[in-house]
C-alpha cells in the first residue's frame, strides 16, 4: 500500500477529457505559458492521514536527476522523461504534499531548464505515461519524557540525546525544592515503514546515573518509562572493590531509550 495519492491540479480554464489527467487540444497548438495549451502539467501527491512524504523519496522511473542550485522551498529536479516532457520538478510544500510540475515547454526562469524544443500539439491523439517511484513514512510525533530523582540519593545523572535528533529534541534540568528533574521534549521524525522487526527501534537517547565518589548501589537501579511507545536496555558499570578482591561493585547503570 502506497498511503499517498497522486491526483491532477487542475485548472477551471482548461478543458479536460475523459480524465483530469486528460485535456483536449487542438491540432497545431503550441505548449506556452497561460496559453490555451499550457506549458507545464502540475499533479500534487498527498499523503494518507498519519503519514508524511518527502520528495528525497520520491523519483521519476527512468529519468536523471539533474544538479541545479538549491530553492526555497526544496525541490528537486528532472530531466530525460517520456516525451514530450522536457523537464520535471517536485516541490516539497509541506510534509503531506509534494507538488510535480511537468514542463512541456523551456523556462528562461529555471535554471536548467531553458532548452529545447516546446510541445506541438499534432492531428492525433498524445498519450504519455509518465511514472512516479515513492514511499510515505509513518509521521512523526511530539515526545515528551521527564526523569525524576529522589533527593540525596548521592546520585549523578546525565542525558545524551542521539546527535541526529539534536535540532528535534530540547532537554531541560530543575534542581529546586531538593528534587532533581530532567525533560527530554520535542518533535520526533517521521519513521520508515520497513524498520526490522527484531530491532530496539529508533535510538533518541541515554540516560546515566552514576553513583558518587565513595558509593556504590546494593543492587542495579532500574529505569521504567510509563509508555508502550518506548524500549528501555540498560547496561550496568561495575567498578572492581576496593575492599574483597575479585568482587565488583555497582557503580552506575546506562539506559538506552529507543522509539518502537
Amino acid at each position: 500500500m502506497a498511503n499517498y495519492t497522486i491526483t491532477r491540479h487542475t485548472e477551471t480554464d482548461h478543458k479536460y477529457g475523459c480524465t483530469s489527467y486528460s485535456t483536449i487540444q487542438t491540432e497545431g497548438q503550441v505548449a506556452t505559458d497561460g496559453g490555451p495549451l499550457d506549458s507545464t502539467v502540475v499533479w500534487d501527491i498527498t499523503a494518507d492521514q498519519g503519514f508524511s512524504i518527502s520528495i528525497d523519496d520520491f523519483s521519476f522511473t527512468g529519468a536523471s536527476s539533474m544538479n541545479v542550485p538549491a530553492t526555497i522551498p526544496a525541490s528537486t529536479s528532472w530531466e530525460n522523461l517520456p516525451s514530450p516532457i522536457l523537464f520535471a520538478q517536485m516541490v516539497q510544500i509541506s510534509t503531506v504534499l509534494i507538488r510535480v510540475t511537468l514542463y512541456l515547454s523551456p523556462d528562461p526562469t529555471q535554471p536548467g531548464f531553458n532548452f529545447g524544443n516546446s510541445f506541438v500539439m499534432p492531428s492525433t491523439d498524445v498519450n504519455t505515461v509518465v511514472a512516479i517511484e515513492g514511499c510515505a513514512k509513518i509521521a512523526g510525533h511530539s515526545m515528551r519524557l521527564w526523569f525524576n530523582e529522589p533527593a540525596g540519593n548521592n546520585t549523578i545523572t546525565e542525558i545524551t540525546v542521539n546527535p541526529e535528533l539534536e535540532n528535534r529534541l530540547a532537554q531541560t534540568g530543575d534542581g529546586d525544592g531538593g528534587l532533581k528533574s530532567h525533560e527530554v521534549v520535542g518533535m520526533l521524525p517521521p519513521q520508515p515503514l520497513d524498520k526490522v522487526a527484531s530491532s530496539s527501534g529508533d535510538y533518541l537517547m541515554s540516560y546515566v546515573v552514576v553513583a558518587e565518589s565513595g558509593y556504590r548501589y546494593r543492587s542495579a537501579p532500574t529505569l521504567t518509562i510509563n509508555s508502550k511507545l518506548y524500549n528501555v536496555e540498560s547496561f550496568t558499570q561495575l567498578t572492581p572493590s576496593e575492599y574483597k578482591e575479585g568482587e565488583n561493585n555497582i557503580t552506575g547503570v546506562r539506559f538506552e531509550i529507543y522509539k518502537k
